[in-house]
């Protein structure tokens, strides 16, 4: 088991350079190189303008808006407190944020194809390397003298991997945009005072996606067998056997790890269950 509390850390603007904006991130947790589980979870920061092109990844993304909102392509933007799925091989954007600051979840990890995740060392490896042949601009890179640049996550995982970069057949067409003001809560007829909101499983992995509130006194077990386990407080405070956790407190969980959180306050967590491949 790992815990952070994410308001204690301070934010980090060494990462995600390849793109066009001001971005900084605190690092919550990540996986190993080489995993086809590879992941991470990260807090990510804008304060003004964002752009990327339209482009997809060979890898699968959550965005969960924790402040302001994010565009994803035109006409289409996630507000406060909306979850997004972007699925492996499925195309979106061009994404251009102008001055709204914002605070997002951001999860990327291997996808069901099993083709992993490039690390944020090694993409910030890749493009330092590539800064001396080229530059980077618009989310895309383009070598000197060259007329034409492509897009630069593309290139950097190239350059890292020394092969093509290949992606899988997309199993939706789009990324997933969901509204959890919407759904209705669920009580846990198991657990007094614990109620759920399940927004979806998605592919046959499968990935899940629940909110889950809790009364103050209520207790909530966490873990499941064969899966890794994200957990993000976006409201409340409460304690577990070695301690305590509270608003932006992150906990991961991996296999045979269990834990019981009681909350000492009226709390919501939003959970993240991946199975491993």
């Amino acid at each position: 088991m790992q815990m952070v509390h994410a308001a204690d850390m301070a934010w980090s603007e060494k990462e995600e350079r390849h793109r066009e904006g001001g971005l900084a991130f605190k690092n919550l947790f990540r996986g190993e190189n080489g995993d086809p589980d590879n992941f991470r979870l990260v807090l990510s920061r804008n304060g003004g303008e964002y752009q990327s092109p339209h482009h997809r990844h060979n890898f699968d993304q959550i965005r969960y808006c924790v402040s302001g909102p994010a565009n994803i392509a035109p006409g289409k933007t996630l507000e406060e407190g909306d979850i997004g799925y972007f699925p492996e091989g499925a195309f979106y954007g061009p994404q251009h944020d102008e001055g709204r600051a914002r605070v997002t979840l951001v999860m990327q990890f291997g996808g069901t194809s099993g083709l992993g995740f490039m690390s944020s060392d090694q993409m910030r490896r890749g493009l330092e390397e590539l800064e001396a042949t080229g530059r980077f601009a618009g989310g895309q890179y383009r070598r000197h003298g060259e007329a034409e640049g492509r897009d630069s996550y593309e290139a950097i995982w190239e350059h890292v991997f020394q092969r093509p970069i290949t992606y899988p057949p997309a199993r939706y067409t789009d990324p997933l945009l969901m509204r959890p003001a919407a759904f209705s809560w669920r009580p846990d007829d198991a657990r007094p005072g614990v109620r759920h909101k399940k927004l979806g499983a998605f592919t046959e992995r499968p990935l899940t996606l629940e909110f889950v509130a809790l009364d103050p006194g209520a207790a909530f077990d966490l873990g499941e067998a064969g899966a890794m386990v994200l957990a993000f407080v976006i409201s409340g405070d409460g304690r577990f056997a070695q301690g305590e956790w509270k608003t932006h407190t992150a906990i991961r969980l991996d296999g045979a790890d269990r834990l019981t959180l009681t909350a000492a306050s009226s709390a919501e967590l939003l959970l993240i269950t991946v199975p491993r491949l």
